[in-house]
């Protein structure tokens, strides 16, 4: 089966021969390679030159992780895309380990490899699933939070994958509406795997797909006029307030701004007054991305009446067991 890589770089110079190095060596699946360089101002652009079979499309520095996904994936040509950030490397067997779990017949559309620290020293993405909350301020749902550490087995379901890496099939891809390209940083994953759930698609861990991770990279960069984690505090901080608006059923949608406001409550009695000034510009990037989430709500109408958006944290099979 042929795949698309889809890598996004932004300033990855330092990591992008390894990258190549370790697709080029990918055994028992043959490889286009895509990557959309967001303006790198290092050393990327000779890099890339020296690899003319690498196909290099551009997007805007400021735009965000999915965005610079989607414009790759227009120019994919293959059924399958794996989509990669620049700053990881992967084991030879990886890719084809992920390509021969896409099954859409049998409703599973995705594979989650396993990640390890760059070094591979450190396990430091598994299997996901949600555990219970009193409440939680760091989720989509407060009575949810996450647990990305959950030693499952090769083909066990998970309810989303990490966005850094993962395979998709392209034909589910493009019926789910892809990406949604007005957030930023954070909760990309889940937002496409929420649309994926309501219509009953799966995706599946593989333990021994492995990919190494220098995670934390992107947070130094600083396209245009503020740093990248500047504005992933907005956009993640934001994002617990769309999705709700985006999915859940109307009783349930107050949830977010509840999650929202208990946030900026915390901040105000810890005295914590540098982020209550973000967290009131967090405001502002609601009140823009706003009409946008409102339109994606109306085209996925029919399915948030079949399966409202809530539901996606409560199922049984996506729970963490009990000790």
């Amino acid at each position: 089966m042929a795949v698309s890589v889809i890598i996004s770089n932004l300033n990855g110079a330092r990591f992008l021969p390894r990258l190549l190095q370790s697709l080029r060596d990918q055994r028992g699946v043959e490889l286009e390679v895509i990557v959309v360089d967001r303006e790198s101002r290092d050393e990327s652009a000779r890099i890339l030159a020296e690899h003319p079979a690498v196909r290099v499309v551009s997007e805007p520095a400021q735009t965000g992780l999915v965005t610079g996904y989607h414009r790759g994936m227009q120019a994919a040509t293959h059924d399958r895309l794996f989509f990669s950030n620049e700053d990881m490397w992967f084991d030879p067997d990886c890719l084809a380990r992920l390509e021969a779990w896409i099954r859409p017949a049998e409703g599973i559309v995705a594979a989650d490899p396993w990640q390890w620290s760059y070094d591979g020293t450190e396990w430091i993405h598994g299997g996901t699933r949600f555990r219970p909350a009193a409440w939680s301020m760091n989720g989509l749902h407060p009575r949810r939070d996450f647990d990305f550490l959950c030693p499952l087995a090769t083909g066990d379901l998970v309810p989303f994958p990490c966005a850094g890496a993962f395979m998709m099939d392209r034909a589910s891809y493009e019926t789910l509406g892809g990406w949604d390209t007005t957030m930023f940083l954070d909760y990309e994953d889940v937002d496409l795997f929420l649309r994926a759930w309501q219509r009953g698609w799966k995706c599946v861990a593989v333990p021994e797909a492995r990919v190494y991770h220098a995670v934390g990279s992107s947070n130094q960069q600083q396209p245009g006029s503020q740093p990248v984690s500047e504005r992933r505090y907005r956009s993640n901080r934001a994002s617990r307030t769309l999705v709700p608006l985006k999915y859940f059923s109307a009783r349930a949608r107050w949830l977010g701004w509840a999650n929202l406001a208990a946030n900026l409550a915390n901040n105000l009695v810890n005295l914590r007054l540098s982020s209550v000034r973000r967290d009131l510009d967090v405001l502002r990037n609601i009140r823009a991305a706003r009409p946008a989430a409102e339109a994606l709500r109306a085209r996925n109408a029919e399915w948030n009446e079949r399966r409202p958006g809530e539901g996606f944290f409560f199922d049984p099979a996506f729970q963490a067991s009990k000790g």
